[in-house]
């Protein structure tokens, strides 16, 4: 589904030249569910917003379904990230103006036509991952209203409004305590297999575990694919939450 090929990024302070992304090659398949572990600094975010469509390399080539990612115009380029692309952030970035439904909804409503049965079965379908999150009964709080646990948990339900084929996710508990943060791990794995999807997750928190189909680790911008020894369940409470 996505290849990196010699993917590197470089950026510039005054004269220093850094290089967060060193020639990385990564394949991740459909379905297939990838962690990506290192220090802070080491070049993770850059990478998942290369992966993603958000930033442009320096140099190499991203491939998403066989196209060359930035070959792509912006607004096609923009177009698969709303509509293919989930993505998942450490600050939720959750619009204060607006409702936790409203959202939930956003992008999909700038997806939509706008007409009147496609606003309400956004609507509804925003409702039913509220639902699937835990998050029935705070639809109507707005952003300040809620915990720093369920702020991330209205940001998974939106990252999944367009039924996306791949989830990826920055550091998606680096804001919250353990046993918070082991709720949303487990709400992201149980909402990636009830809806198939692949999931790759970047994170220097070592408290994130799960039977991982890869994983890789990333030190000073360079990526190596590591083994995975006695993987542990990759989600605890899974039935709890797709049944809610």
């Amino acid at each position: 589904m996505i290849k990196a090929l010699h993917l590197s990024k470089t950026y510039y302070q005054g004269e220093t030249k850094i290089e967060a992304v060193k020639e990385i090659h990564l394949e991740i398949r459909r379905k297939e569910s990838v962690l990506i572990t290192g220090p802070s600094g080491a070049g993770k975010s850059t990478l998942l917003h290369l992966l993603g469509g958000l930033d442009k390399p320096t140099t190499g080539v991203l491939l998403f379904d066989e196209t060359d990612f930035y070959s792509l115009s912006d607004s096609v380029r923009s177009g698969i990230r709303n509509e293919r692309i989930g993505f998942v952030f450490q600050f939720y970035h959750l619009l204060p103006e607006f409702t936790v439904l409203e959202n939930v909804m956003l992008p999909a409503f700038i997806k939509s036509r706008k007409t009147k049965e496609g606003l309400r079965a956004i609507r509804k379908k925003a409702k039913n991952l509220l639902k699937l999150v835990g998050l029935e009964d705070r639809s109507n709080h707005r952003p300040a209203e809620v915990s720093g646990g369920q702020s991330q948990r209205a940001a998974i339900a939106r990252s999944l409004i367009n039924s996306p084929e791949i989830l990826l996710c920055d550091e998606p508990i680096g804001n919250l305590d353990s046993k918070i943060g082991q709720e949303v791990t487990d709400c992201i794995w149980a909402l990636r297999e009830k809806h198939d999807m692949a999931l790759v997750i970047v994170t220097h928190d070592e408290r994130i575990r799960g039977d991982f189909d890869k994983r890789f680790r990333i030190t000073d911008g360079v990526v190596e694919e590591i083994q995975i020894e006695n993987p542990k369940p990759a989600y605890q409470n899974s039935k709890q939450i797709i049944n809610t």
